[in-house]
């Protein structure tokens, strides 16, 4: 949302502030903004203005500081942030409204939004972390165990930051694999550390190590080209850390760090250059990296609140099946593109991906489309897509495979409904390949 209309919010909110609730303070003026912006939330969902009501009366019934207080000491919802801030609007969460005002709200109040907002960003960050491992003589062992493993301490009790950033590493995250000059592989955290002893492989340096160390499950790509860093100094090295950095400026790693943190520029550099070596590795990782977001929605999922049977119908919308099936089954009829009509040759796919919507919007019909596999493949992976007015629309990459499989010069499949057009627009914005 751009500055202006963010402006134009605040001048509402404060025009509602004094007119409804006869007040002018900041805080009480930011909880307003804060109920504005979770309405433009409900609009960007439904495609039309819905009022909160639920929120408004809360606030008339017990005040606007008192109602706030309520709402960040009730169970924590990461899909209302995240909804947030897809807009912008991150800043004018109820969280970050009470964390800007501690001396007007109670300090449990303070203390849950500070904390509930460290986890949000934690749960929400868009694009992983990114880590560079130095293991020439383990990684190997590595690949084939998938895992970095790293001691606690040295011997003498010493330890250092390449050991430590094991514990820091999150599902999801993305890792660097350099041995022997050459950058050979790329990782995708699939489990948080664990505590574990020295692996069997790695037992003739256990004399320079602490007994137990951390563990990190890896799931490893190997690149059919390996990338050199020294061919792209001039690229890379602006880019290392100042301090910890994995590798020398002339392009000679740092052995004495194991791991090393890179910023997301850095590591979204290599990938690119690895790409263009190895295309089909990074498609890999991209999947991996998709399937560990949505295995942590879903233990986010089981871990809630939520009554069992509704948890149940998330998880299972997750594949396709269950309520979300059968409402996408309402309004589908069949494959658009194949005509294929019997339902059990057919999947339930989300246009919205389910990892990246909401609890409603993964249940909500006019969020899937049914497709034949072959079709569901390409919808699923941002290959193909739909114009509102049921234009199909294919990727440079994957013509030759549409082409295979009868889909290149498809007839126009019909427009879709106004909702539906909501989630094609995010699929064409977001996740379509591009024309």
């Amino acid at each position: 949302m751009d500055a202006n209309r963010i402006h134009a919010l605040r001048q509402e909110a404060e025009r509602i502030a004094l007119e409804r609730f006869g007040t002018t303070t900041s805080a009480e003026i930011e909880s307003v903004l804060a109920v504005l912006s979770y309405e433009q939330t409900l609009l960007q969902k439904h495609g039309k203005r819905q009022p909160a009501a639920y929120t408004w009366r809360m606030l008339e019934e017990h005040g606007i500081i008192e109602s706030v207080e309520r709402v960040v000491k009730r169970d924590a919802e990461t899909q209302g942030y995240r909804a947030l801030t897809s807009l912008g609007l991150q800043d004018f969460a109820f969280e970050a409204v009470v964390a800007r005002h501690p001396n007007v709200f109670t300090a449990d109040a303070v203390a849950r939004s500070n904390s509930r907002l460290r986890d949000f960003e934690e749960t929400l960050v868009s694009n992983p972390r990114y880590w560079w491992v130095n293991h020439k003589q383990t990684h190997l062992d590595e690949y084939e165990g998938g895992y970095i493993w790293s001691p606690k301490t040295k011997k003498n009790g010493n330890s250092n930051e390449g050991y430590s950033n094991l514990t820091k590493v999150k599902v999801g995250d993305k890792i660097i694999s350099y041995a022997n000059g050459f950058i050979k592989s790329i990782g995708v955290a699939t489990h948080a550390h664990t505590e574990a002893p020295i692996p069997k492989t790695h037992w003739e340096a256990a004399q320079y190590w602490g007994e137990f160390g951390w563990q990190v499950s890896v799931e490893w790509v190997p690149l059919t080209t390996w990338l050199c860093p020294r061919d792209f100094l001039d690229r890379i090295v602006p880019l290392l850390p100042n301090k910890h950095s994995p590798i020398q400026k002339n392009g000679h790693g740092n052995q004495g760090c194991y791991l090393a943190a890179i910023n997301s520029e850095l590591g979204r550099l290599i990938l690119s250059l690895a790409s263009k070596a190895d295309p089909t590795a990074l498609l890999v990782v991209d999947e991996i990296e998709n399937d560990g977001k949505e295995s942590l929605e879903e233990k986010a999922i089981q871990a809630s609140d939520l009554p069992e049977t509704e948890k149940q119908q998330l998880v299972r919308s997750r594949v396709g099946q269950g309520v979300f099936r059968m409402r996408v089954a309402q309004q589908e009829k069949k494959c658009r593109l194949t005509g294929v009509d019997d339902l059990a040759f057919l999947v339930a796919s989300h246009i919205k991906p389910w990892r990246d919507a909401d609890n409603g919007e993964r249940l909500d019909g006019s969020n899937g489309l049914l497709l034949s596999p072959h079709v569901d493949k390409l919808f699923d992976k941002g290959w193909i897509s739909f114009g509102d007015d049921g234009q199909v629309l294919i990727s440079k990459q994957a013509k030759s495979v549409a082409e295979a499989w009868g889909i290149v010069g498809a007839p126009n499949v019909g427009a879709f409904n106004s909702k539906q057009q909501i989630f094609l627009k995010y699929h064409r914005e977001k996740i379509f390949k591009g024309a």
